[in-house]
């Protein structure tokens, strides 16, 4: 990955003069294969006073306890408790200062205002959203989205890219419903999508099994906002999109397990994993046992 393409990836703040990367120290494990949802996890040793100028929201979520100092711009200093499994706003378009004295283990994930404003469509006017930066936030949607999001990037993204834009909308409806200073308007119940459309998008899927396609790939094939086909799907469905698609590629990969020409892991690849180990657990824990099994049992 070049520098530049990398830089579109990585979390980036105003600081020591500069738009640089949020730390100094490299982020572990690969980068997040969304340029929109951006994630980065560091175990970061003590540091002085550091000042942070961010344009878009960001959360930090703590692996283990920790305390912070923080303070806004020439504000009076706030010794910050954390928890493990606690998450830590950070203000967007607004000079913070942070430090901490002891090392931290922490998921640094940035939600884009675009995110934010896709939730809010038909929701609030544009000018209704603010975000409420509260210190610590202990919310248990939040904290099981983000904990899968880290074991995700653990396992290098194999799930792809799918998994992230549904976090991210996730995410970004969180932040709507509890954290926004205006209420929003409550969705109308739906019935869901017309049969035609979900089936136009489950065709989509099923060509594009072995392809890294994103939720607006869906959402542009049944012709709705992201928004829009986030909620209807899952009326239609019961279903994320992202679960949807595995169902589909666990019920491909029983048929292909039967060619005993296919190896498991052309298997796994045919059918979109990026690696067997994924592959394995994910089939495992959907037909109870691993496929190398299974292919046994036919």
């Amino acid at each position: 990955m070049n520098s530049e393409k990398e830089s579109a990836f990585r979390i980036l703040s105003h600081r020591g003069g500069a738009v640089q990367p949020m730390f100094d120290a490299a982020p572990i494990g690969p980068l997040s294969p969304s340029s929109s949802l951006l994630v980065e996890r560091r175990d970061l040793e003590p540091t002085s006073w550091q000042s942070h100028f961010l344009k878009e929201q960001l959360l930090h979520f703590f692996m283990k306890p920790a305390v912070i100092g923080y303070s806004l711009k020439d504000a009076a200093i706030t010794k910050i408790p954390v928890a493990h499994g606690q998450a830590v706003f950070c203000p967007r378009r607004e000079w913070h200062n942070i430090r901490w004295a002891e090392r931290i283990s922490v998921l640094s994930i940035r939600i884009p205002d675009s995110a934010l404003m896709e939730a809010a469509r038909e929701r609030l006017a544009e000018r209704s959203l603010e975000i409420v930066p509260r210190h610590v936030v202990t919310d248990d949607r939040l904290t099981h989205l983000l904990f899968a999001l880290d074991a995700e990037r653990a396992r290098g993204y194999s799930t792809g890219k799918l998994f992230v834009d549904c976090i991210e909308s996730a995410l970004a409806n969180i932040l709507l419903t509890s954290f926004n200073t205006f209420a929003p308007r409550s969705i109308p119940s739906r019935g869901g999508m017309a049969p035609r459309v979900l089936r136009r998008v489950v065709e989509f899927m099923h060509a594009n099994m072995d392809q890294q396609i994103g939720l607006k790939d869906l959402a542009d094939c049944a012709g709705l906002s992201l928004s829009h086909f986030s909620f209807q799907f899952r009326a239609s469905t019961n279903q994320s999109p992202h679960q949807y698609m595995l169902r589909l590629r666990i019920e491909r990969s029983r048929e292909l397990l039967a060619n005993s020409r296919l190896s498991v892991l052309d298997v796994g690849l045919e059918v979109g994993f990026r690696n067997q180990q994924h592959f394995a657990t994910v089939f495992r824990n959907s037909v109870g046992v691993p496929p190398s099994v299974y292919r046994t049992q036919l």
